[in-house]
């Protein structure tokens, strides 16, 4: 897969017409999942090029700068999502005041039709873009017959019968509803980062945890989760001169089962974090992994953080939150 963040590096030249999914894709959750399948699907098809348009950083983290903004995972992670889809380009320009000034119809003229010459342009149904979110797909609709390429409105994915979203995905990982999550997603929400140390408590009362330096924002209650975790390796693909260089990550272990561990250790008062710490047990594994990449899935939640009176309490409550982990992986289904 190819990577651009310049679109005017992209060039046409002797590159087939693209077959285009426009939008975030944070969480690439069934809904998303729909669109890209759709959109490889025809570029194959009509022998063209399958491409994402999103961005390399969320507009609201530009529009709106107080506000917190919670994503679902990191860049590198909706890359490997990307490429595991089948695309072939990934366009991610920085989005910023002058690129959110543009108003739809510019976009459409400039951007899709003259720059990138579409074929065809996908986009959920509830999808906005250009000039304060006045491009609508009915607008999209008008606009690609204007231009002579085809338009697709990609309709929901529901779960009951609310529409599988990004936002609602949000506000169920803000409340600890992880199977929910999952079910949206399609698979187990997880969190990728590089292993650090940590103050060893773990070790200390015989649960050795990976502590995860985590390259996204989390907003998950503050607790213990049922969890699994497998390893990473990181693979470079260099740069040329129109494209971007893209960190590639290869899956290197099966699935390990374990217990995970998001908290503030307030049983430590010395060693109390004002950020929360990601820290996983893995069953039954002693190998040492400091500097490794992991990624940890998430399957249920178990219990909400609480301070124990000592160390006691706290590696009797361990040893019941494994119990209860490693029942749950005995009757996961395979």
């Amino acid at each position: 897969m190819r990577l651009i963040t310049d679109l005017r590096a992209y060039r046409t030249r002797n590159l087939q017409r693209l077959v285009l999914a426009i939008g975030n894709f944070d969480g690439f959750h069934l809904g998303h999942q729909k669109i890209l399948a759709y959109v490889v699907k025809q570029a194959r098809k009509n022998h063209a090029l399958s491409a994402v348009l999103t961005f390399r950083n969320h507009p609201q983290v530009v529009l709106h700068p107080q506000k917190k903004k919670l994503l679902l995972f990191s860049f590198d992670q909706k890359l490997a999502f990307l490429q595991k889809a089948g695309v072939d380009i990934c366009l991610a320009p920085f989005f910023t005041r002058v690129f959110s000034k543009m108003s739809p119809e510019v976009f459409v003229e400039k951007i899709l039709a003259k720059q990138l010459r579409v074929l065809e342009v996908c986009m959920g149904v509830d999808a906005r873009f250009g000039y304060r979110r006045r491009g609508t797909t009915s607008l999209m609709e008008n606009l690609a017959r204007k231009y002579g390429f085809l338009f697709k409105r990609m309709e929901p994915v529901l779960i009951g019968k609310r529409p599988v979203s990004s936002s609602w995905i949000r506000e169920l990982l803000v409340k600890g509803e992880i199977e929910k999550v999952n079910r949206c997603l399609g698979r187990p929400f997880s969190i990728w980062g590089d292993i650090v140390r940590g103050k060893g408590h773990g070790i200390h009362l015989g649960f050795p945890t990976a502590n995860l330096e985590s390259y996204a924002n989390i907003q998950i209650p503050l607790g213990v989760y049922v969890a699994s975790a497998r390893f990473l390796r990181r693979k470079m693909s260099f740069a040329t001169a129109s494209d971007d260089s893209i960190r590639f990550f290869k899956e290197v272990s099966p699935w390990i089962p374990g217990v995970m561990n998001f908290g503030k250790r307030p049983t430590y008062p010395s060693s109390e974090t004002p950020q929360p710490v990601l820290e996983t047990h893995l069953f039954d594994f002693k190998k040492r992994v400091y500097g490794k990449t992991m990624e940890v899935a998430l399957h249920k939640f178990i219990r909400p953080e609480k301070r124990f009176a000592d160390e006691g309490v706290l590696k009797k409550q361990i040893g019941k939150d494994v119990e209860v982990a490693r029942k749950w992986h005995r009757k996961r289904p395979r």
